[in-house]
């Protein structure tokens, strides 16, 4: 008996000691215990599962974008890649699209502000009071030239003494080295009509052009019967892919959307409507109706 308290003694003072050392650490050298390392592995996916069985059950979901950017969305029509790609990752959470208004980006923003519209497609970033899913695509803008130019471009300088056309407010979302170019050149302008943009560069009318890779691509394809758009094309990608999130009044139906964007990119059908639109020329009709099938 004598033996089992003297064991039982022992135990506990080697018990008390560890503790009492590892407080000693803890506080004359914190930086030895690093406290992401006590935490097990499966705590953060446990919380993500309850977060997302905590959200609401929605069934519809408003939307508000600009007036028109094809060929990501289109004002008369519900088509568009971006459009698609929205509609199947809502699909995937049985959400449909209650209501899109198309109007000009300040107003869109604003009727999500006031909360008469859920979200915004393609918010800028860091609007307070709002909340942002991920990106649902990437934008990237693009420097194009006709090849048979054979012009020296690869870094933003060399743009100085080549003529330019850029799209409306290029000038404010493309850096500061190109916003410092553009307001000093005598070679840059702008234009709100970009199918303009690319009629001017084949026709000649400027060295090159600053614009959207798809859209350009867009309009190429449809100025095919005017212009000849065939002509070999230079891209030149000075500037780095712009990410396009969504931003909602409600924390939840941010995570609501921001669940189906990942469960979209996840699957195969987020590749399918980018290459389907790839394939002709970014037109909605035919590759929404391959999508249909």
């Amino acid at each position: 008996m004598k033996l089992g308290i003297i064991f039982l003694l022992i135990t506990l003072s080697s018990v008390i000691g560890h503790a009492l050392s590892t407080v000693a650490i803890a506080v004359n050298h914190p930086e030895a215990i690093n406290p992401s390392e006590q935490k097990h592995p499966l705590v953060a996916q446990h919380a993500e599962h309850y977060l997302q069985a905590s959200l609401p059950n929605l069934q519809q979901i408003s939307f508000s974008t600009s007036n028109s950017i094809a060929p990501y969305f289109f004002a008369d029509q519900p088509q568009g890649v971006q459009y698609d790609l929205l509609v199947a990752a809502l699909e995937l959470n049985n959400i449909t699209i209650k209501e899109l208004v198309h109007a000009p980006n300040l107003r869109a923003q604003r009727l999500v502000n006031t909360k008469k519209i859920d979200c915004m497609v393609n918010t800028p970033d860091n609007v307070e009071g709002l909340f942002y899913t991920q990106s649902l695509i990437e934008y990237q803008n693009i420097v194009f030239y006709l090849t048979k130019n054979n012009l020296q471009i690869t870094h933003i300088q060399d743009l100085e003494p080549i003529s330019i056309l850029g799209f409306q407010n290029a000038k404010h979302y493309l850096g500061d080295e190109f916003e410092a170019l553009a307001e000093t050149s005598p070679n840059y302008s702008e234009i709100s009509n970009q199918k303009s943009q690319v009629v001017m560069l084949f026709n000649g009318h400027t060295q090159s052009i600053v614009l959207e890779r798809r859209i350009f691509e867009y309009y190429r394809h449809q100025l095919r019967h005017r212009l000849n758009t065939n002509l070999p094309v230079t891209e030149v990608a000075l500037f780095a892919p712009a990410e396009r999130k969504i931003a909602c009044h409600d924390k939840q139906t941010a995570a609501i959307v921001d669940r189906a964007i990942s469960m979209l990119k996840q699957s195969y059908r987020y590749q399918e409507i980018l290459d389907l639109a790839e394939q002709n020329s970014y037109q909605p009709t035919q590759y929404n109706n391959q999508l249909s099938r």
